[in-house]
């Protein structure tokens, strides 16, 4: 099967990919396992990369061009890069860094293109000056390796800091998208308890995240 046909697969099963219900089945441990497998050709193993960072790259990627149509082709061109060039990908590639760092270019080359920005963005409503401080934001943002090490600490540690009830709660909400009717239902708790855990998460996090904020905008996504 050809990319474009995996790709076309993942499209129709994710395109309402705010309400998909997938565990998050592999960790930045597991990453270097993926790496491999993807270097090799493996569907499955982009198929759980796809699952994993089509979010998290889609409201990163809004943050500076906020067109739906826009962020998800740019999504879609990330992903075709990975696959394009995973032969050139090495064994300990942080996919994280890797797959934003390219997200990142992507956004860069259309918000600096002349032709692009008179094609989709002449009706659009927000105003050029805008893109232009979107644009200079952008330039700015380290999307190394070391800094998507330091944001999965980070993250590892505020979970960790979250009494158990609600780091289970968050980690069904943001990491496995469940809804707050499904997480409740599997709980055995109200939605209203869902929601005050949601919420406690959520001001610890923003707390913690500062600094890296269009990196983990996914989080904080209702």
């Amino acid at each position: 099967m050809s990319f474009y046909e995996v790709l076309y697969k993942l499209m129709v099963n994710f395109s309402s990919f705010a309400n998909a219900q997938f565990a998050i089945k592999y960790m930045p441990q597991d990453e270097i396992q993926l790496v491999s497998e993807i270097i090799s050709n493996s569907e499955s193993a982009f198929n759980i990369v796809y699952k994993k960072y089509y979010p998290r790259l889609y409201y990163f990627i809004f943050e500076f061009i906020p067109f739906h149509d826009l962020a998800e082709n740019i999504v879609q061109d990330t992903f075709l890069t990975l696959w394009n060039k995973r032969n050139d990908l090495h064994a300990d590639t942080n996919l994280g860094a890797y797959l934003f760092t390219v997200a990142r270019n992507n956004c860069l080359y259309r918000l600096r293109d002349e032709r692009y920005k008179q094609r989709f963005f002449v009706n659009a409503t927000i105003d050029d000056s805008e893109l232009q401080l979107n644009l200079e934001a952008l330039s700015l943002f380290d999307s190394s390796s070391y800094m998507f090490d330091e944001i999965e600490r980070i993250i590892n540690k505020t979970l960790e800091e979250l009494p158990p009830q609600c780091r289970k709660v968050f980690l069904l909400s943001r990491f496995q998208l469940k809804k707050n009717k499904e997480i409740a239902e599997d709980l055995n708790i109200s939605v209203k308890v869902v929601e005050k855990h949601i919420s406690k998460g959520l001001k610890l996090f923003r707390k913690a995240l500062k600094d890296y904020l269009p990196f983990v905008a996914y989080l904080f996504v209702s």
